[in-house]
């Protein structure tokens, strides 16, 4: 990856501007796609690689435990108050959260409610349909890493089906079905962050390489 230097001016090679490759994992997965939909045109447009390794619900996990429903219920209050950035009781949550961020995570439709397997077909072409659109305008290309063994994804979710069906959704928006922007790359021994299947995290590596060797030569990001 390559940053503006500290002058705010961009190091340039032979007139080329730098291009940027993204590895979103877990959460950042939630980043990636959004970045893609709202981030600077220009920085968007110079980014040819995003792999998403992990791109679990963080919904459908919590939403199994006993009191799920009764946190979402406290933070809608909370919201419907005018007191959505309260932080949310202790055991709601992992780590100190407000209500309207529990609510983003955690809510059926919230702002990070991207990859949970019960959105129907067109709910997720809605949320993700724009990577497809983006990506073959400017060159993207997705790696959609999912683990087959991802302690985070509930034991009901068929997980090839959800990554098809995630990558057809960011495909959905494309010029024909013969293009191809985001395609999917199951990790079947994989955990959530690959540290404990042999081989795991080395496959993905090799995965997002190959996407990255795959590029045009002058589409190639920059070495810091």
């Amino acid at each position: 990856l390559t940053w503006p230097c500290d002058d705010g001016e961009e190091e340039e090679e032979d007139g080329v501007e730098p291009t940027f490759a993204l590895v979103g994992h877990s959460t950042g997965c939630q980043n990636s796609v959004h970045f893609v939909k709202y981030g600077q045109e220009d920085l968007v447009k110079r980014t040819k690689v995003i792999a998403l390794q992990a791109p679990v619900s963080d919904r459908e996990g919590p939403s199994q435990e006993p009191q799920y429903n009764s946190n979402i219920e406290h933070a809608r209050k909370l919201k419907k108050e005018g007191n959505e950035n309260e932080i949310m009781p202790r055991s709601a949550f992992w780590a100190p959260i407000t209500a309207s961020r529990f609510l983003s995570l955690q809510d059926v439709g919230g702002d990070d409610d991207f990859f949970s397997s019960d959105l129907n077909r067109e709910e997720m072409k809605d949320k993700l349909g724009h990577i497809g659109k983006v990506g073959e305008e400017y060159g993207l290309n997705v790696l959609v890493a999912y683990s087959g063994d991802d302690e985070y994804v509930p034991e009901f979710v068929d997980k090839e089906q959800l990554v098809d069906k995630m990558c057809f959704a960011m495909n959905s928006q494309c010029s024909s079905s013969s293009v191809k922007v985001a395609r999917p790359f199951m990790i079947p021994t994989g955990n959530h962050n690959l540290s404990k299947g042999e081989g795991d995290a080395e496959r993905f590596v090799e995965a997002v390489g190959e996407m990255l060797s795959n590029l045009p030569k002058q589409s190639l990001p920059a070495e810091q």
